[in-house]
C-alpha cells in the first residue's frame, strides 16, 4: 500500500511517497511553507512528487509544527479560561508551575460539586458579554468534575452556546485527571491552537481539490498514532508536538539505531527525543511545551527555541539568538526584489543603529477585528513588506514607538530579519542544499545581496566585523544545542523533569568552549558531558550543527538523505492507538453513592459503589475497553484489532496493616485507518 505524507513546518512544507509494506521511501520533495497562503507549499511540494506513485495512494497522513510554534512564539487565539468550583488562591500561588503567565485572562465561579452546590449561574450570565466581545474562544474546567461527570462545565459551554458563536473547549471532555489546574492548561492549549489547526486543514483541502486528488485524511498525534480529520477538529491540543513527534518515528525507520538522541532541527525549534532499545521515552506524566504543563499523553520531546530562522538580535552591542522566528531576509528579498533598495540604503549607515532597521514585516492575513491601529499596520502591507521605519511611518508614527507585538503575537504579521540562515548562506552552507526548502529563492542573486546588507548594518550596529558576527552565531547555535543535550540526557539519568542546577549548566557551557579550541595540548583539567548514545540529526539545517556538538560529547552522528523530510516520512507510519483509563478510590467512610453500597468507588458516567474489589475492577474495566475502543473509532478506525486492559491497584501500610488504595484501569484500543491497511 502507498500512502503520501506532508508536513508542515514553520519553514518548509515537506512530502513524500512511501510504501508502506516495503518500508520504501519512493520520492520525496520540499517547499517553502508559504504562511500567508499555506496551500501554495502544499500544492508546491505535492506536484513535485510523481503523479503516477501520488495517484495509487491510499491515504494522507500529515504532520506539522505550526501549533507546537505557536505555543512556543505565545501565539494563538485569545482566550477565556473559565474556572468552575477552583481555588483561586491555589491557582495564583501554582499558576507558574503549569504555564500561565498571570491571571488575567481566567474568570472563576464558586461551586462544590461533591456537595451539590451548583454555579451561580446568573453571575455567568452576566460576565459573558465581556468575554465574547474580548475574547476568540473560552476554556472551561471544572474542580471535582468526576463527581457528576463534568456537568457545571457542559452547562456552562450550552450558555456560552446560546447567546455567542464561539468556540467552548470543555477540559473534563479531553481529559479525565483530577488536576483541575493542568486540565485548565490542556484545555486552554486546545482552544488556542484550534483555528491554526483549521486554518491547515482548510489549506490542504484547497490543495488536494486544486490538484484533483480525493484521498482521506489523516494527522499523526503526540503519541505517533493517527487520528481522523474530524476527531482532531475537536481536540487539536493532541497533536500538540505531532510535528516532532512525526520526526522521531522517521528517524527511527531511517536509521534503525537502538540507542539514540534524535535531534531534529527546524526553522522555529530544535526537538529532541531519546530513542532506548529502539523505542522512544514516553512522557507518562503529559506533555512540557515552552513552560506548560498538561495531560497530553505522547512521545517525552524536549524542545527548544532554536532553528534555522531564530532571529539574530542585538543589545548594547552584544548579539543573541530569540525565541521568536524572522523570516530570513535573504528569502524575503528571493520572493521580493523591492527590499533590497531600502536594506542598500542603511548599508551605508556608519553607526548603525539602537533599533533593528534592517527588519521587514510581512503581512499574513488581515486584521479585521483589531484594533484601529493594527488595521493600519495590516492595510499599509497589503502591497508588499515593509521595513520598520517604513511602516512606521505608514502608521503615523515613528520606528521607536511602533508596537507590533500583539499583531506577531495573534499571526496577522510576520517579521523578516537576519537569521542562522542567512548566515549558512553566506558561509556557502546553502549552494548545493538539497535537503533546504528555501532552495530556488536562495539560489537567486537578490537573497545573497541582502543577506550580506543586513549583516554590514549589523556590524555597525554592534561594532563587530561581519566575520565576527557570523562566527558568533555558529558558535551560539552550537552551544545553545550541546548545553540543551547535556540538561536532556542529566533528567534522563535522574528519572526526573526537575532543571538542571546552574552550575551544571555552566559547566556545560564551559566545557563546550574548552572542546572548541581544543589544541591537542594536555589538559590538566577536562570536564564536561558526554554520551554513548548516537546523535540522529533531522531537518534541513542540523548537518551543519550537529558534528561539533557530537565531538563535545564524545560520540558520533548520523545523517540520512533523507533527513530532511523526517517529518513527512514519520507521519505515514501509524495505526489508530488510544487509552482511557477508569479510576478506582476506596472509601472505607462508605459515603453514599448513585448505584449499590461499599468501600469500592468506579468513577465513569456515573459513580459506583462495590463491595468487593474484584467487581469494582471488573466494572471499570468494562468501562475502560468500552471508552477505548468508542474513542478509536471517533479517531477514524474502520476495525479494531485489538482490545486490551492493564489492572494497577495500589496498596499502603497503616496502623492497621495493609489497606487497598484504589488504583486505575487503562485500556488500550488499536485500529486500522483503512480496512486493507495491513501494515504494522
Amino acid at each position: 500500500m502507498i500512502a503520501i505524507g506532508i508536513d508542515t513546518g514553520s519553514t518548509s512544507t515537506d512530502a513524500v511517497v512511501y510504501e508502506l509494506e516495503k518500508h520504501t521511501l519512493l520520492a520525496f520533495a520540499k517547499s517553502v511553507t508559504t504562511h500567508e497562503n499555506l496551500e501554495t507549499g502544499i500544492m508546491e511540494s505535492l506536484r513535485k512528487l510523481p503523479r503516477e506513485l501520488t495517484e495509487r495512494a491510499a491515504y494522507l497522513s500529515l504532520s506539522t509544527t505550526l501549533a507546537t510554534n505557536a505555543c512556543v512564539e505565545g501565539k494563538g487565539e485569545r482566550v477565556c479560561l473559565l474556572f468552575i468550583g477552583a481555588d483561586r488562591r491555589a491557582v495564583e500561588w501554582t499558576l507558574a508551575s503549569y504555564g500561565f503567565e498571570s491571571m488575567e485572562f481566567m474568570r472563576f465561579l464558586d461551586a462544590d460539586a461533591k456537595r451539590g452546590i451548583a454555579p451561580d449561574w446568573a453571575a455567568l450570565d452576566a460576565m459573558l458579554p465581556e468575554i465574547l466581545r474580548e475574547y476568540d474562544a473560552v476554556a472551561v474546567a471544572q474542580h471535582g468534575a468526576r463527581e457528576n461527570n463534568a456537568r457545571y462545565e457542559r452547562e456552562a459551554a450550552a450558555r456560552i452556546a446560546r447567546i455567542g458563536a464561539i468556540p467552548v473547549t470543555c477540559s473534563y471532555e479531553i481529559f479525565r485527571e483530577l488536576n483541575v489546574i493542568k486540565r485548565g492548561a490542556g484545555a486552554l492549549l486546545n482552544a488556542r491552537i484550534s483555528a491554526e489547526i483549521r486554518r491547515f486543514f482548510d489549506a490542504i483541502h484547497r490543495a488536494l481539490e486544486a490538484e484533483g486528488y480525493r484521498l482521506p485524511v489523516f494527522i499523526m498525534r503526540s503519541d505517533g498514532s493517527l487520528v481522523s480529520e474530524e476527531y482532531t477538529l475537536r481536540y487539536p491540543v493532541e497533536t500538540l508536538v505531532c510535528g516532532p513527534t512525526a520526526s522521531v518515528k522517521g528517524a527511527m525507520e531511517l536509521f534503525r539505531e537502538r540507542q539514540a538522541v534524535v535531534v531534529d532541527m527546524g526553522g522555529t525549534t530544535c526537538d529532541m527525543a531519546i530513542l532506548r532499545d529502539g523505542r522512544p521515552k514516553l512522557d507518562d506524566e503529559g506533555i512540557r511545551l515552552a513552560g506548560w504543563q498538561t495531560f497530553v499523553k505522547g512521545v517525552s520531546i524536549e524542545t527548544l527555541a532554536l532553528g534555522g530562522d531564530s532571529r539574530v538580535r542585538y543589545k548594547n552591542r552584544s548579539l543573541f539568538l530569540d525565541a521568536r522566528r524572522a523570516l530570513p531576509v535573504s528569502v524575503l528579498a528571493g520572493r521580493y526584489p523591492g527590499v533590497l533598495e531600502e536594506l542598500e540604503r542603511l548599508a551605508l549607515e556608519p553607526h548603525g543603529s539602537m533599533l533593528p532597521m534592517h527588519e521587514h514585516f510581512l503581512r499574513l492575513r488581515d486584521a479585521q477585528n483589531a484594533p484601529a491601529d493594527a488595521r493600519a499596520c495590516c492595510a499599509a502591507l497589503a502591497g508588499g513588506p515593509l521595513s520598520l521605519t517604513q511602516l512606521a511611518k505608514a502608521a503615523g508614527t515613528d520606528a521607536y514607538h511602533l508596537n507590533t507585538e500583539a499583531l506577531e503575537r495573534q499571526g496577522f504579521i510576520l517579521r523578516c530579519g537576519f537569521t542562522p540562515t542567512d548566515a549558512i548562506l553566506l558561509r556557502g552552507g546553502r549552494k548545493d542544499d538539497g535537503q533546504g526548502a528555501y532552495g530556488a529563492l536562495m539560489k537567486q542573486e537578490a537573497a545573497a545581496r541582502a543577506a550580506e546588507l543586513a549583516l554590514r548594518f549589523l556590524a555597525a550596529s554592534t561594532g563587530l566585523t561581519p566575520e565576527e558576527i557570523l562566527d558568533e552565531i555558529y558558535r551560539q547555535v552550537k552551544e545553545k544545542l550541546y548545553c540543551a543535550l547535556s540538561a536532556l540526557l542529566w533528567r534522563d539519568a535522574h528519572g526526573g523533569r526537575a532543571p538542571m542546577p546552574r552550575e551544571l549548566d555552566a559547566l556545560a557551557r564551559e566545557a563546550f568552549a574548552a572542546a572548541q579550541h581544543a589544541d591537542g595540548a594536555p589538559r590538566f583539567y577536562r570536564g564536561g558531558f558526554a554520551t554513548d548514545a548516537v546523535l540522529l540529526g533531522t531537518g534541513a539545517p542540523v548537518h551543519i550543527f550537529l558534528p561539533d556538538v557530537a565531538r563535545a560529547l564524545g560520540t558520533v552522528w548520523r545523517v540520512s538523505p533523507y533527513s530532511g523530510v523526517s517529518n513527512a516520512l514519520g507521519a505515514v507510519l501509524g495505526d489508530v492507538c488510544v487509552y482511557e483509563t477508569v479510576q478506582i478510590r476506596t472509601d472505607f467512610v462508605a459515603p453514599e453513592a448513585d448505584t449499590g453500597s461499599g468501600n469500592y468507588i468506579v468513577y465513569g458516567a456515573r459513580r459506583e459503589a462495590f463491595a468487593e474489589a474484584e467487581d469494582a475492577v471488573r466494572r471499570a474495566a468494562a468501562l475502560a475497553e468500552e471508552r477505548a475502543a468508542a474513542k478509536a473509532l471517533r479517531c477514524g478506525a474502520k476495525t479494531l484489532t485489538s482490545l486490551t486492559h492493564e489492572v494497577r491497584l495500589r496498596e499502603g501500610a497503616t496502623n492497621f496493616g495493609i489497606v487497598p488504595m484504589g488504583g486505575f484501569v487503562t485500556a488500550c484500543a488499536r485500529g486500522r485507518l483503512l480496512p486493507e491497511a495491513g501494515h504494522d
